[in-house]
């Protein structure tokens, strides 16, 4: 394991992003009847519809499977290695670093929320600016899409969809295989952490939200590091993406009910939860990187 194969890992999860795209026409064209054209329209264009809905959430799990998880699965084979010589899955998480790690993902919220907003405020290049609000309102009216829920069950399968898939897949690739990398090429600990929050971050595309995800990449990478295994970095992303799940769909829940339309990321984004919030996430990360008999 060393740079050439980050290098083919990557471009394994390129390649399968297209794939992902061109499977995901196929198949969810033959599933509801229509063409592959209406489907990449609505993948792209999401109306509001209930077809729109079910497009988006299916064209992203299978996008998702493709891209994360068939270049895990191939590093493997590759490498003959086994899941838990990457993950170390075999070793018992403590129930009160768990605790610590849901304590983590709430409080990562607003104050990354915070991080995010500041970031957007920032005086960019004008051409540098339009292309970020393009990927931005992109991924905001694809996610609000897939987020638009009415009834618990889906509810419980966008937080599948959007926070446990993610959560096992993204930190095996990036805290298990691109760390242990890193770990093997750079003779700082601190580089190797920083390198894999950094591709974490660059893989999302989203100018805006780049300080944020690499803030909370590098913390995954260094319960990792510290901890020896993925779980409790696991546990926090989770919680960090189902918690932001069940806020958009209690906001809905409340709009149907009220008529008010409450702005999940206005509400997170601000100074008073934030600054509570940053004191919690620096005790979580202190306890869930302390050595057990310390």
């Amino acid at each position: 394991m060393n740079l050439w194969g980050l290098s083919i890992l990557l471009i394994f999860i390129l390649i399968f992003q297209l794939v992902g795209f061109f499977l995901s026409k196929i198949i969810l064209a033959a599933a509801f009847n229509i063409s592959t054209d209406q489907v990449a329209e609505l993948m792209s264009r999401p109306n509001g519809t209930a077809l729109s809905i079910n497009i988006g959430r299916f064209s992203n799990l299978i996008n998702f499977l493709c891209y994360m998880g068939v270049p895990s699965v191939l590093f493997l084979l590759i490498n003959r290695i086994s899941i838990n010589e990457i993950g170390h899955y075999n070793k018992k998480p403590l129930l009160l670093k768990i605790g610590w790690s849901v304590l983590l993902g709430i409080s990562a919220i607003p104050v990354i929320s915070v991080l995010t907003k500041w970031t957007s405020q920032l005086p960019f290049p004008e051409s540098v600016e339009g292309i970020a609000k393009k990927l931005s309102n992109m991924r905001n009216v694809l996610f609000e899409n897939m987020l638009d829920m009415n009834h618990i069950s889906e509810l419980l399968f966008c937080i599948v969809l959007i926070a446990l898939i993610p959560a096992i897949l993204e930190e095996f690739i990036f805290r298990g295989i691109i760390l242990k990398i890193g770990l093997l090429q750079y003779k700082k600990a601190l580089t190797a952490v920083l390198f894999q929050g950094f591709v974490f971050a660059i893989i999302h595309l989203s100018l805006y939200e780049l300080p944020g995800i690499f803030l909370m990449g590098s913390i995954f990478g260094y319960l990792a590091f510290k901890n020896s295994h993925l779980w409790y970095n696991t546990i926090t992303h989770f919680i960090f993406n189902g918690v932001t799940v069940f806020l958009y769909y209690y906001v809905s829940q409340e709009f149907k009910q009220s008529g008010i339309h409450y702005n999940v990321d206005e509400i997170l984004a601000n100074f008073l939860f934030a600054i509570p919030a940053s004191i919690i996430m620096g005790l979580s990360i202190f306890n869930l990187t302390k050595q057990e008999n310390e």
